[in-house]
């Protein structure tokens, strides 16, 4: 608890009303169209390496299959 001008507030409190006045000054800047949510999100997308495995996954398909076709080939 933290008393402030005589009113005791718990740190969740506090934590609400620092999480509101952010959401107001969003709201009411250049931001709007972007939420809290989406503005921590784009900040984690930042911090996170891209994702490779998707296209490593689509190479070794693709080398599956030429090795498919060269073992037809080479049993013909």
């Amino acid at each position: 608890m933290i008393e402030i001008l005589g009113v005791k507030l718990s740190l969740e409190a506090i934590g609400f009303l620092a999480a509101f006045a952010a959401s107001e000054v969003i709201g009411s800047s250049k931001l709007k169209e972007n939420s809290v949510a989406a503005l921590a999100k784009s900040l984690i997308d930042t911090l996170k390496p891209s994702r490779k495995e998707d296209e490593k996954v689509v190479e070794i398909r693709k080398a599956a299959e030429l090795l498919r076709e060269t073992l037809r080939r080479v049993g013909d």
